[in-house]
């Protein structure tokens, strides 16, 4: 009677242990940041069958005595196996699946910049979508943030119906449709159009403590950080500010110095020199650690000739000439850039292109000064030359003459370099940096460390006209975020995406046209009416 009721309890508990054994399975099929207790949960599982054998042994011994039970273990086992394959099959796939973007330009996958991010999150990320069920662009949010969800397993998202829900949205200050809450490390951000640049902009701000701060000099003539003209900086200056940098003007003349809290600072394209003063204080700042960036166009060098000199860094007193730019589609005084060299600015911008309209070679000297390491950033191509600014200034005045007077139809550009010009590939940019000394002292306002400089050999290139042109925008950000030491920060940038029109030869119109509207409702029209004839004279 005894061995009965163990023989009983023993088969309960062995159904017990299946069972946890399942749940555990499942759990760890369908988890995706806990697995580990899904594991735990079928070890538990499988210690409660062996506990129920082992109350049973006797009658477990006896069952398996006999020859059926020998063949219909191994059948069973045989089945176990494939199922237990076919389980960790899918849970491998639901975990650790992969995807293929055979799109134009890989429009659904995330960029370089995102990915970066991603894999930089030190806790799990949130996104709270506020979508009607029926909200016109709920569709498109889902598809983005199911790619960021997919690219790292600490970032999830849940869609949220503010009718439904007006105590989480009124939580969280949502007042429009269409709003994506991120909320992760303590802190949240609020993105209005859920699309990748938003969204990655919205998780850099997370994971950053404050704002640094990136000051423009001003008083040399250089363009307007607010102004709608094609030459200004509105757009890299709200290109900063997305990336949560603080963006100021400074006007080092009325200063004593630079400011402390300056992360780095930019000339952006001056028509007037510095005077002597303002040199030696962005001297003594860049000494101290500091970070600055110069866009020196051909016919202004700032008045830093000669400090840059002292860097290792030779500003040509030339325009660069670039015949392949017309295959672009444009002057061959926007030389063309795609040879880069090997430094964090450039190393992820293989096979980009960059334009730089009306630019002037910018290279490094044989023997650096002691101390300082330097990397010249592009190149332009073997087609490009450097020739003489102010000579091709008077050529092209004289060109501009005859045609006044009648005499010339247009201005030709001389497509070959004369003798005197230098052929490319011209360095069109450098990056130079130097450690500092730790120093100490009360009237230390700023900690030694390393300076970092940054000289392109124009201005245009990151202006409101060209700043989006190819590579130009992750070129002038990526210079930006290696001078303020955001290394995380450099990278390809995503792109915001832009309708690709169908464009249709007048053939492929007319063929359009005719075929689907003419062509095959005749053809129809025309075997109805032969089967009707054949079916009449049938009867």
């Amino acid at each position: 009677m005894e061995g009965m009721k163990q023989h009983h309890a023993a088969k309960w508990l062995a159904l017990l242990g299946l069972l946890v054994m399942a749940c555990g399975g499942l759990f760890y099929a369908v988890s995706i940041r806990h697995g580990d207790w899904g594991l735990i949960g079928a070890g538990a599982g499988l210690l409660i069958v062996l506990l129920a054998a082992l109350v049973a042994r006797e009658a477990v011994g006896a069952f398996f005595a006999k020859r059926s039970a020998r063949l219909g273990l191994g059948s069973g086992v045989a089945i176990i196996a494939v199922l237990a394959l076919v389980i960790f099959l899918g849970a491998l796939g639901a975990r650790h699946h992969v995807r293929w973007d055979f799109s134009q330009g890989a429009a659904y996958t995330l960029s370089p910049q995102t990915l970066k991010v991603l894999a930089g999150l030190k806790g799990p990320v949130k996104a709270y979508a506020f979508f009607k069920d029926t909200q016109a662009g709920r569709s498109q949010a889902a598809e983005e943030l199911a790619k960021y969800a997919y690219a790292s397993r600490l970032f999830t998202y849940r869609f949220v119906n503010p009718d439904q829900e007006p105590g989480l949205a009124k939580a969280m200050k949502v007042r429009n449709y269409g709003t994506v809450v991120l909320v992760g490390n303590g802190r949240e951000e609020q993105v209005q159009l859920p699309e990748e640049q938003a969204l990655t902009n919205a998780l850099i701000r997370m994971g950053q403590k404050g704002k640094k701060r990136i000051y423009f000099l001003t008083g040399h003539g250089e363009p307007s950080l607010d102004g709608v003209g094609k030459e200004d900086f509105t757009s890299l200056r709200k290109a900063l500010e997305s990336s949560n940098y603080e963006v100021k003007s400074l006007m080092l003349i009325t200063s004593d110095q630079v400011p402390p809290d300056a992360a780095v600072v930019i000339m952006a394209g001056p028509k007037k020199p510095m005077l002597p003063q303002e040199v030696e204080r962005l001297s003594a700042y860049w000494d101290k650690g500091g970070s600055v960036l110069l866009l020196l166009d051909p016919d202004s060098d700032g008045g830093l000739n000669k400090w840059l000199k002292g860097k290792g860094v030779e500003l040509g007193d030339d325009l660069v000439i670039d015949q392949a730019s017309r295959l672009a589609g444009l002057s061959p005084l926007a030389p063309l850039a795609s040879e880069y060299g090997f430094h964090d600015i450039t190393k992820m911008m293989s096979g980009t292109v960059c334009f730089f309209p009306q630019a002037r070679s910018v290279s490094l000297v044989t023997n650096l000064p002691q101390g300082i390491k330097g990397e010249e950033l592009v190149k332009t191509s073997p087609a490009s030359w450097a020739t003489d600014y102010g000579g091709f200034l008077a050529w092209y005045k004289a060109q501009m003459d005859k045609i006044k007077q009648g005499q010339g139809k247009q201005v030709p550009i001389e497509l070959k370099p004369g003798k005197d010009d230098r052929k490319g590939p011209i360095s069109l940019g450098a990056a130079l940096s130097k450690q500092g000394q730790a120093k100490t002292g009360k009237d230390q306002e700023r900690p030694a460390g390393t300076s970092r400089l940054v000289v392109f050999g124009d201005a245009d290139f990151a202006n409101n006209e060209f700043l989006d042109l190819v590579g130009n925008h992750d070129l002038a950000l990526n210079s930006i975020s290696w001078l303020a030491a955001d290394d995380d920060l450099v990278a390809i940038r995503a792109k915001s995406r832009k309708n690709q029109p169908l464009l249709l030869q007048p053939i492929q119109e007319r063929l359009l046209f005719w075929i689907p509207l003419v062509v095959w409702p005749l053809i129809l029209a025309l075997v109805g009416v032969v089967i009707i004839i054949r079916r009449r004279r049938a009867r």
